[in-house]
């Protein structure tokens, strides 16, 4: 899906998404990332996990240690969580709340929209954004 393109005050944005990955807008120009997508202080990056199976288990506290990391320096974490709205693996909730960051989960489409017009705002906060196939 092509999204419009806007300013995001010097962070990257959202161009399109779908056929499992993203494209950004940044600076040096258009970037695909193919699979999951994190991003974490105005940089994207890729990201291990591809469905919410991936996140269950022990594996949970390593996936989302990089957020955690921002502990005190971001309010929430956008969710993206694939083409349907699906409730994240027991624990990611929890996890979360223990280091003081919120927690907003929507469909990944509504999470791109979300984040492209949050980016505009500059909000402090990170995302994590399962694809779209």
């Amino acid at each position: 899906m092509q999204l419009v393109p806007a300013t995001g005050k010097g962070r990257p944005l959202i161009t399109a998404y779908g056929a499992g990955g993203f494209r950004f807008g940044l600076e040096i120009g258009d970037v695909r990332l193919e699979g999951s997508v994190l991003i974490l202080a105005d940089t994207p990056s890729a990201w291990g996990p591809l469905t919410m199976v991936d996140l269950a288990g022990e594996s949970l506290s390593a996936h989302f240690a990089p957020i955690l990391d921002l502990k005190g320096e971001i309010e929430f974490l956008l969710f993206g969580t694939g083409g349907d709205m699906v409730p994240p693996p027991a624990g990611v909730r929890d996890l979360l709340k223990g280091a003081g960051i919120g927690l907003e989960i929507m469909p990944t489409p509504a999470a791109c929209r979300t984040y492209n017009h949050l980016a505009t705002e500059g909000r402090h906060f990170a995302v994590a954004m399962l694809p779209v196939t």
